[in-house]
């Protein structure tokens, strides 16, 4: 008698699986690429006009379109809001954000609803009718008022030799621009015009923010250095040894992690309170203030490497060096660190990032003075709080390019293995 057929052992199909771990992984990767993209599309890269008053007068409509008187031959900025269908200006309508020069002296603004209220905006370009220049100090004169533009940049363009480029905006009326010219500067022109830079250049030609800037990196390199050298030795001891209380300390490493930011922040400020007067004088609210926050939350991002590395190190390597007549200083030194080289650069470079981010703690610690405690992170606040949200993007960008190039810098020199 032949045998009963056997069964066929079928495996499934790892399809369903694959996909839903490309789902999942995907869907991560298109959100952070979203927010860099949103970040870069956001801005405007070009050149935005000095703008005058707005000529839509607040109110609701009537009965029909509202009209509004304009300079024939002057350049306009016009927005639709969201109660207006478009503005007609001889005899086209305009939707949008549209510039437009006048070739009448008045445009009717199409309503949507009647009884809405008026959302539009409709701004003149202003144009420079005067130009003083006293002791290498240019004022410009408008003819219509563009308020008050402190701390910003401004680009010239018309005026020859010493007067095109950014200039920094050195005081300011509602109609009038100072600026700072070079000794050598050609005579007075006749005709100037006026634009701002992208929030990018200006965020670059910022001498606040070039402050933050170079406090940032030196900062961040301080920390640096100080993690590592701290996360080298414990990682070693909590990787290679057993002792009482291991789990404690081991928890004690971790808090930094896990606190949030303030209170971190906090913590040191109170901690600080019980120091002597000159060391909390010399800390607080300084500098090394900043340094210190940093440090507190990326040394433990950098310990936690760095015990991760020695943990992957086999024993026996030492345990050889040790039987050839290496003490244990000499196995460390010329065996376990040449292998984890690779994540001593992981640490120093995770540090590097965590203390370029940090602001919690600085915010609480060190404050946020303008040259003085400004680091990155800081000068972001600061420009929300002033409501300027494309110079906040603009020091984003800056943020993100620093922390780009870091991490590029350590893959080419060999983190490869670390990050893949």
């Amino acid at each position: 008698m032949s045998e009963p057929a056997q069964p066929k052992f079928q495996v499934a199909s790892d399809k369903p699986f694959l996909i839903g771990l490309g789902v999942l992984a995907g869907s991560y990767l298109l959100i952070i690429g979203a927010m860099v993209l949103a970040d870069l599309v956001f801005l405007d890269y070009g050149d935005q006009p000095i703008l005058g008053d707005e000529r839509v007068q607040q109110g609701r409509f009537a009965e029909g379109a509202v009209p509004i008187r304009v300079e024939v031959g002057r350049t306009y900025h016009f927005r639709l809001g969201r109660n207006e269908v478009a503005l007609e200006h001889n005899g086209q309508m305009l939707s949008g954000e549209k510039v437009f020069k006048a070739n009448t002296d008045e445009v009717l603004l199409q309503p949507k609803l009647p009884d809405a209220p008026i959302t539009a905006s409709l701004r003149p370009e202003a144009r420079v009718i005067d130009v003083g220049l006293t002791n290498h100090i240019a004022t410009l004169t408008t003819d219509e008022s563009h308020g008050l533009l402190w701390g910003q940049f401004i680009r010239v363009h018309g005026g020859g030799a010493g007067w095109d480029g950014v200039h920094e905006i050195t005081d300011t009326t509602t109609n009038q621009l100072s600026i700072a010219l070079p000794e050598n500067v050609a005579a007075t022109p006749k005709a100037l015009g006026l634009s701002k830079p992208n929030p990018l250049v200006q965020a670059l030609r910022s001498r606040d923010i070039q402050f933050s800037i170079m406090l940032s990196l030196i900062s961040c390199t301080i920390t640096t250095m100080l993690s590592v050298w701290v996360a080298v030795p414990i990682g070693y001891i909590m990787s290679r040894f057993e002792f009482r209380g291991k789990p404690l300390i081991d928890t004690l490493l971790d808090i930094p992690i896990v606190l949030p930011p303030l209170v971190v922040g906090l913590s040191l400020l109170i901690l600080f309170r019980y120091a002597p007067d000159w060391l909390s004088d010399s800390v607080v609210y300084k500098w090394p203030a900043v340094v210190l926050a940093q440090f507190m939350v990326a040394c433990a991002f950098a310990v936690r490497t760095m015990r991760v590395t020695f943990d992957q190190i086999p024993h026996r390597y030492e345990q050889v060096a040790l039987t050839l007549g290496c003490n244990r200083q000499q196995a460390f030194w010329k065996v376990i660190m040449p292998q984890a080289k690779g994540g001593l650069l992981a640490a120093a470079t995770l540090s590097w990032a965590r203390a370029l981010g940090e602001f919690g703690p600085i915010l609480v610690f060190a404050g946020a003075t303008r040259q003085k405690t400004e680091v990155l992170p800081t000068s972001a606040f600061l420009e929300l709080q002033a409501g300027r949200t494309e110079g906040m993007l603009a020091v984003s960008l800056i943020m993100i390019g620093a922390a780009v190039v870091v991490f590029l810098i350590a893959r080419t020199l060999g983190m490869k293995r670390i990050f893949a």
